[in-house]
């Protein structure tokens, strides 16, 4: 997903203050529970003083994690408090900002890392499958159901499930997936038994999932299920000095898979740095890829990055009905997505990553 909040760090880890010893021991399910504590970071160059709220971090290590910027040094310091517990976790942030990489992190980091870690796209599944593919079905229990399965949630069972775009599920899919936290047991379609189930939850949103709770669009008793601790990832724009060390990662990474090895010259790099990177992280890495692809030479220079036509240098005439939120730059990356793409709906999905259907939604939202 491509939208992201403030990186804002401020932990506030209440909820794992309330956890006994044999609690943080225990072993959930393999997939990055979602919890709220909140992570925000504002000073877009980063501060020396980072003090006590980073101790540790550099014992928190996980691949796709990159860079030292004090956003990422305080998000390492707090994965590093909660991993190792099997709080639920809510990440809240733009897409693009590397929800997933922080889940997949989180699952590395705990007692469940050794079973498996379930990704599910809320967004992604058809609205008429989606309670099948998640809970499960007997056979026989639909048209077409000519046997039965175990659905994602039970398959994370020992593991982490990660539900990305949790805030797309609907009201009813909401209150059967707030039974089954309640009751730690599935029960599938046209089944009537409840199956135990063990397992971590990680949720996350590119939404404000607080405000989609007093619009009606959230149940409130699950968001405050998946609210034990909030992250929120901070996007790309605010971590600029992470940006060096990014391209560094993303270029080794694409040498791995056969890319030819170059070099980024110090012009292209400041345009990198300048960029305010409204597909944030993943954004990067596909300019990263397009810029080896079509450098013919060792060394990419400014002028193949080719990223301007995306700046925010245009004015922002919706500003002050859009302030600096989420919500304001998920909107403002659809709408120049759409400029550059001349209203082509489907390139403009691809371009920002995220499918038909969410752009479609968003496109409704927004009034777009």
């Amino acid at each position: 997903m491509f939208f992201s909040d403030d990186l804002e760090l401020n932990a506030t880890l209440t909820g794992l203050e309330t956890l006994s010893a044999d609690q943080l021991a225990r072993i959930v399910s393999p997939s990055s529970i979602v919890q709220p504590v909140s992570v925000s970071s504002r000073n877009r160059h980063g501060s020396a003083d980072m003090g006590a709220s980073v101790a540790g971090a550099g014992a928190f290590s996980y691949q796709g994690l990159v860079g030292e910027s004090p956003e990422m040094m305080k998000l390492k310091s707090l994965l590093l408090k909660i991993a190792p517990t099997d709080t639920t976790i809510l990440l809240q942030g733009e897409s693009g900002t590397g929800k997933e990489v922080i889940a997949r992190a989180i699952h590395h980091h705990s007692p469940r890392q050794k079973e498996v870690f379930v990704p599910v796209d809320c967004a992604a599944i058809s609205e008429n499958i989606i309670e099948s593919e998640l809970f499960g079905h007997i056979k026989g229990a639909f048209t077409g159901a000519d046997r039965t399965t175990t659905g994602l949630i039970r398959s994370a069972d020992r593991g982490t499930l990660f539900l990305d775009e949790v805030a797309e599920l609907s009201l009813p899919l909401q209150a059967k997936l707030l039974r089954t936290l309640q009751e730690r047991a599935v029960k599938p379609v046209g089944d009537i038994r409840l199956h135990p189930v063990d397992i971590r939850i990680v949720a996350a949103t590119n939404i404000n999932l607080a405000e989609s709770v007093r619009k009606g669009q959230f149940r409130q008793d699950l968001y405050y299920r998946l609210n034990a601790i909030t992250i929120h990832a901070s996007p790309l724009r605010e971590r600029t000095q992470d940006i060096p060390a990014l391209c560094d990662h993303f270029m080794r990474q694409l040498t791995g898979e056969g890319y030819p090895e170059k070099r980024i010259s110090a012009s292209a790099m400041d345009v990198l740095c300048a960029y305010e990177w409204p597909g944030n992280i993943r954004e990067l890495e596909n300019v990263i890829r397009r810029a080896i692809t079509l450098t013919s030479g060792m060394v990419i220079g400014a002028e193949i990055l080719n990223i301007d036509q995306f700046s925010f240098d245009e004015p922002d005439h919706e500003a002050a009905e859009y302030p600096a939120s989420v919500a304001f730059h998920e909107r403002e990356a659809i709408r120049k997505a759409l400029k550059r793409t001349r209203g082509n709906r489907r390139a403009a999905a691809e371009l920002l990553d995220i499918s038909e259907a969410t752009l479609y939604r968003r496109l409704k939202v927004y009034s777009l």
